[in-house]
């Protein structure tokens, strides 16, 4: 955002610190539960949200320097993505072309690629530039290259297909709605704290409702994020894509300076979901990139949450948030996904949505239409 929208939705947080509100949804709604345990369902969600749709998987600053890489997993898929030398993005299926076996690991600087089982060799467009005994192999190493897919960090996110059929134009227009919206958090400039996965006994809708709305933060999360932010939310929605933001306690007493006087960041947190399940979290230090996907059955899931920090003489106090983060996410949010699958999957027949879970409401209408439900 640029100042201009910045002091905007700023004013709108102050707003709803000072009246003790949200922004809030015209009626209450309610979803069917074997929405969350439907076997068909899920399939039917696993290819059209995830193998069909371009998936955020990481900051561009993870790959903005030449000769540098990434790797993630995707759906069960290995990727891998680098800056080659003329400072062209690629991205590749992270597999050998002997055996399958991955040739890169982490992030960092790498110009060729090495499988650890054989010992074949790849630069960073993927192409094989040497293998042990290639005497006793009949195929040509030009025919060996590494999987490409299409790829695109001009949202300053990395954005990936994950079928090498999908047009590189649906790769790039995947956050053209809300991508104006990401100046000004630094995600070109971002660098990685870390990564860490989580299995999770619950279905990823569920998961991902909890990054949708504040109403828990007064129970749930009374002893971690509620220290230090208000509840009191405000929303937009951009295609298929929404924000909801909240701000630090206090923030409203800025209502009496001059907006000039205003900070050109949100005292706060800003969080973007990014379709189908993506949540990324941006503060004025840092960032947090949540990525949730199906599990193998309807009522699990597998959640990727990945910390960033932007600027070095911060990293004490970006360190302090993933830290809270984590221990908000893992040890109250996590849990409860699973408390609410249990419920449901004990005999429930629908769940209810409130006025006051506006975001929550627009992400179960996106998943339906998306699906002719």
């Amino acid at each position: 955002m640029n100042k201009a929208q910045t002091h905007q939705l700023l004013a709108r947080l102050i707003d709803r610190i000072a009246t003790q509100s949200s922004d809030q949804a015209d009626a209450m709604m309610t979803e069917d539960v074997p929405d969350f345990l439907s076997t068909e369902r899920a399939a039917r969600e696993r290819q059209q949200f995830f193998l069909d749709t371009p998936q955020v998987i990481g900051f561009a600053g993870q790959v903005a320097r030449p000769g540098s890489f990434m790797t993630a997993t995707v759906m069960d898929r290995p990727i891998l993505v680098t800056r080659d030398e003329q400072h062209v993005l690629h991205a590749m299926v992270n597999a050998c072309a002997h055996r399958g076996a991955r040739v890169a690991y982490g992030e960092g600087v790498g110009r060729r690629f090495t499988c650890r089982s054989h010992g074949w060799t790849y630069n960073a467009r993927g192409e094989l530039l040497a293998r042990p005994k290639a005497e006793c192999f009949d195929a040509p190493d030009g025919g060996l290259s590494l999987i490409r897919l299409p790829v695109s960090d001009r949202s300053g996110l990395v954005v990936v297909g994950l079928n090498p059929d999908m047009p590189q134009s649906r790769v790039d227009q995947h956050l053209v709605d809300i991508e104006s919206q990401f100046s000004g958090f630094g995600f070109r400039e971002m660098h990685t704290l870390e990564t860490r996965r989580f299995e999770v006994r619950a279905n990823w809708k569920l998961v991902a409702a909890l990054s949708y709305e504040s109403y828990h933060f007064a129970t749930l999360h009374r002893d971690t994020v509620a220290k230090w932010f208000a509840p009191h939310a405000v929303h937009d929605f951009f295609g298929a894509h929404s924000r909801w933001a909240f701000a630090r306690l206090g923030t409203d007493q800025l209502r009496d300076l001059d907006r000039s006087k205003w900070p050109d960041t949100i005292p706060g947190a800003v969080s973007h979901a990014l379709f189908p399940g993506t949540i990324l979290i941006g503060t004025p230090t840092d960032a947090q990139l949540l990525r949730g996907e199906p599990g193998p059955t309807p009522d699990t899931s597998v959640v990727y949450m990945t910390g960033g920090y932007r600027d070095p003489a911060q990293l004490e106090q970006s360190r302090a948030g993933w830290a809270l983060g984590i221990q908000a996410f893992e040890g109250e949010d996590l849990p409860a996904a699973e408390d609410s699958q249990r419920g449901l999957s004990a005999g429930r027949t629908r769940l209810l949505i409130g006025r006051n879970e506006p975001v929550v409401q627009f992400w179960h209408l996106q998943w339906r239409r998306a699906l002719g439900d």
